[in-house]
């Protein structure tokens, strides 16, 4: 009676919500209706805690409302014990005698979209050098601990002398190094710190719980540890190391940045391979060196 349309379960229910009928794509969702003694109930498809949800859309379906733009997404329990999202429409469906006895409607997977959809979301904050969080993805972590008011501190890392070495070894082997650096970093740092590339030669480090000292104590090593790496090169210029600017996470986002930032300009000026700390005082109050 009912026909398979592009992939999509047909599926006929009476006024109470159960299941009367449904084309042949329904028993990849494990049900043979012509097997089963009761009819299951169109709510039983969902997963726990989304069956209330099913049952209202339903109920709002035979009254000839639209909610939810005519649908509802929610998850489905596959055979193999997986969740699948599918998208239900409905719509009343009447009887010989014109009154409304049931619904008649589309299951339709769109596992495919939400798939695209979450790899779109995580390119969206994936840095394309590295495969690390881009700005846009640290922002929003470093907005979520100062919300929570979360301690720590914040380690803004760059190479030396980058742009002398993108000029004497070309665009591509400043690439590497900046995809090099990026290992080093998420190798070498705490499980719980949060790494991600921010622009050019720059990498922010999320040190949550952590003081000033302890941050300073961790870069230091940090920034020694990548620089004994490169230590044997025959060729000075291509032995290298970097520099970093430390910040306590208090106040606002722009706070803290200009911190960090300032903290690292300063670790520049004083010949790079060395860390600096800012706090969120005025520059006057003066600085802690981090060598």
């Amino acid at each position: 009676m009912l026909a398979e349309t592009a992939g999509s379960i047909v599926i006929k229910t009476d006024a109470g919500g159960f299941i009367e009928d449904a084309s042949r794509g329904i028993e990849a969702l494990g049900l043979r209706l012509a097997e089963m003694l009761f009819r299951p109930h169109i709510a039983d498809l969902a997963l726990a805690g989304h069956a209330t949800a099913v049952r209202a859309f339903h109920d709002e379906a035979l009254k000839g409302r639209a909610p939810t733009a005519g649908r509802l997404e929610f998850p489905v329990s596959t055979p193999s014990g997986e969740a699948a999202w599918y998208s239900l429409s409905l719509r009343p469906a009447p009887d010989e005698d014109g009154r409304i006895s049931g619904t008649l409607g589309l299951l339709r997977s769109v596992e495919g979209r939400r798939s695209l959809e979450d790899e779109l979301a995580a390119a969206a904050m994936t840095d394309t050098v590295t495969g690390l969080a881009n700005g846009r993805a640290f922002h929003a972590m470093l907005a979520q601990l100062l919300v929570h008011g979360a301690p720590g501190a914040l380690a803004i890392f760059e190479i030396d002398r980058f742009a002398s070495l993108k000029l004497n070894f070309g665009h591509a082997i400043a690439q590497e190094m900046l995809w090099a650096f990026g290992r080093f970093l998420s190798n070498v740092l705490p499980e719980d710190f949060i790494l991600a590339r921010l622009d050019g030669d720059r990498f922010a480090v999320l040190m949550p719980g952590c003081t000033g000292a302890a941050a300073d104590d961790i870069t230091r090593d940090i920034l020694a540890t990548f620089a004994g790496l490169s230590s044997d090169a025959q060729r000075a210029e291509t032995r290298l190391s970097a520099s970093a600017g430390i910040a306590p996470i208090a106040g606002s986002i722009d706070a803290v940045m200009i911190n960090a930032e300032r903290a690292l300009v300063v670790a520049r000026a004083l010949g790079g391979r060395r860390a600096e700390i800012r706090d969120s005082l005025p520059p006057w109050h003066g600085q802690r060196t981090g060598t």
